[in-house]
């Protein structure tokens, strides 16, 4: 409050801004607006719009009313409360720098983000009243449009430079909407691509290759076509008949395995504990999926197919990790036929040699792949023997499960694929193959977050990057091929 004088409706330094260089006459029409707003109009809107601009709460609205009012009887009255206003203003010595902005910058914010319709005001650029009924309509309103009539106009340099920002940022959506559009249709063109090949390639094993499997399954145009990974309506079957059933095992056999498993496990503790441990690790049986965990579609379907192998091996018994070999085969083929390939399979020299614990035959491969891994990828095999990662540690985890817990389905898939065309060679050339499309990132990393890293690879790792990779590894050390090594390693650890 001034002490020189009686209490000013504008006494608002802010509001000085606009009345330092008024006429007269200007100040008589400010009189007459804010008197013709207040009588002409007397809804909620107005009568609030009129309390925030003149800094009073909605209580005091009436005795402002009354103020304007009198103000409006006569030019004279009117003059004498401007005059009261510049004098009121002078005498405080307001600021009328970066406060003055911010309050206008208020007002005028109030008013917009309200929509005050009925409020008239003073245009000092046009030196007349304007209906403030205008609305703010986005970022092309903010940079082209004039400001209101509380805040000063831009200057003629100002409005040019954001008429040009305007114009840069619809140049950057155009742009953006166009290579989007672009990447978008390259997108159907590969996938429509990608969708005839698939359909050719699967017309070639239906009608070619699977009809005359022992006569086409070692040509090269066959084992090109594998290399690349096989159509999931095939995978299946193809399987199948890579693998085999040398063991004979039938439909017979099967059920008589099952059967024989029930009463095996009530009678025996051990075989019990068995069980407990199939039951616990079909629910950790790829998660995502959902099918394998308790009161899924194949739940009881997978514990069949290892109870039957327990009963019919029990000198292998259940080991953890099986339970992803048996699940991958279900996924891709019926019951009876996961469990002819899951006996076949087991046989192998690599897996048997796994999974009945040969620590020389075991000791064989990992000698083998260490003299392949410091062959092809020296500096990572250094590093590793500087950060004591021993081949144990992540290739025995892959070597149990053929590498279906340690990665995405699909490219387990595509491992499953090869290791099936190339047999047993082709698991540690996948490893090798694995360790090359990664060997930046393992290279800054130490023992246990490489291991880490290893035990469960990102999904951002693609098959493409792996054949891409393992297409380099070389599999023969002079004229040492990979089975010559195994057998020089397996002599020598005797």
């Amino acid at each position: 409050m001034n002490d020189s004088g009686p209490i000013s409706p504008f006494d608002n330094g802010s509001l000085s801004y606009y009345f330092d260089d008024l006429s007269i006459s200007d100040r008589e029409t400010i009189a007459e607006d804010v008197s013709y707003t207040i009588d002409s109009d007397d809804s909620s809107c107005s009568r609030t719009a009129c309390s925030s601009i003149f800094g009073s709460g909605p209580d005091d609205l009436e005795s402002e009313t009354a103020m304007f009012s009198s103000c409006s009887g006569s030019i004279t009255k009117s003059n004498e409360c401007l005059i009261e206003v510049d004098t009121s203003i002078d005498t405080t010595n307001l600021n009328l720098g970066k406060t003055s902005e911010c309050c206008l910058v208020t007002i005028g914010k109030s008013i917009q983000k309200n929509n005050y319709i009925g409020v008239k005001t003073f245009d000092r650029i046009s030196t007349r009243t304007v209906d403030n009924e205008d609305k703010i309509a986005g970022s092309t309103a903010l940079i082209l449009n004039c400001r209101p009539a509380q805040i000063p106009a831009k200057l003629p340099k100002e409005q040019l430079e954001h008429e040009k920002l305007y114009e840069k940022i619809l140049q950057n959506a155009k742009k953006n909407e166009s290579e989007k559009a672009k990447k978008h249709k390259e997108y159907l063109k590969q996938k429509l691509k990608n969708e005839e090949r698939l359909a050719n390639v699967t017309q070639i094993w239906t009608q070619e290759i699977i009809p005359n499997w022992n006569q086409m399954y070692r040509t090269k145009r066959c084992r090109d076509l594998w290399w690349n990974g096989l159509p999931s309506s095939v995978r299946g079957k193809v399987w199948s008949l890579a693998i085999g059933n040398d063991l004979l095992i039938n439909e017979e056999l099967y059920k008589s395995c099952v059967s024989n498993s029930f009463n095996k496990f009530k009678d025996s503790e051990a075989t019990m504990h068995c069980l407990e441990c199939i039951h616990l690790d079909i629910t950790r049986t790829f998660p995502h999926l959902g099918i394998f965990q308790q009161g899924g579609p194949y739940f009881d379907v997978l514990k069949r197919i290892l109870s039957a192998y327990v009963c019919l091996r029990p000198d292998i018994g259940y080991i953890q990790g099986m339970c992803f070999i048996a699940a991958i085969l279900l996924l891709n083929m019926e019951e009876l036929e996961a469990f002819i390939c899951l006996v076949n399979l087991m046989e192998s020299p690599c897996l048997n040699a796994f999974y009945t614990v040969n620590q020389r035959l075991m000791t064989s491969y990992f000698t083998t792949y260490n003299d392949l891994l410091k062959h092809n990828l020296s500096k990572l095999n250094t590093h590793f023997n500087l950060i004591g990662l021993t081949s144990e540690m992540y290739l025995v985890d892959w070597i149990y499960s053929v590498f279906a817990k340690s990665m995405n389905l699909e490219l387990a898939s595509v491992i499953w694929d090869n290791f099936l065309r190339d047999n047993d060679q082709f698991l540690f050339r996948a490893a090798l193959g694995i360790l090359r499309s990664n060997e930046s990132q393992l290279m800054q990393m130490d023992s246990i977050t490489c291991a880490q890293y290893l035990t469960k690879l990102p999904e951002s790792f693609t098959s493409n990057a792996l054949l891409k990779s393992t297409t380099a590894i070389r599999m023969s050390i002079g004229k040492q091929s990979f089975n010559s090594l195994l057998v020089y390693n397996q002599t020598k650890s005797t």
